[in-house]
């Protein structure tokens, strides 16, 4: 058991994929229990609506997370390219000097 927690805890998605299965599984099995009266075919599609459940969610969950990584990756390479350095929102620095700025003093003529 404490592997399968380990492997659960280190698999991105799978915990949250499990539980939307679970929560799937029961409500299906509890409807088809109510509708036909049946244990037998409520418990067998309660365990299809878990299987497919899961699978959905969990790769539903993956996908979400690559697009949020991809989307973070590309922010990233944009504002931390070589040619975006000391450049702010696509202005270039400037050569002249700041008002106040008693570090560049011209000359006196």
């Amino acid at each position: 058991m404490d592997d399968l927690s380990t492997k659960l805890r280190k698999e991105p998605c799978a915990r949250e994929g499990y539980l939307y299965g679970m929560s799937i599984g029961v409500g299906v099995a509890v409807l088809r229990f109510v509708k036909k009266g049946s244990l037998l075919s409520a418990g067998n599609w309660g365990v299809v609506a878990f299987a497919v459940g899961s699978v959905v969610s969990k790769k539903l969950c993956c996908f979400q997370r690559a697009h949020y990584h991809a989307k973070v990756n590309t922010l990233l390479e944009k504002h931390l390219s070589p040619t975006s350095q000391g450049h702010v929102d696509g202005f270039e620095d400037s050569q002249q000097p700041i008002a106040g700025d008693s570090s560049k003093k011209e000359p006196p003529s």
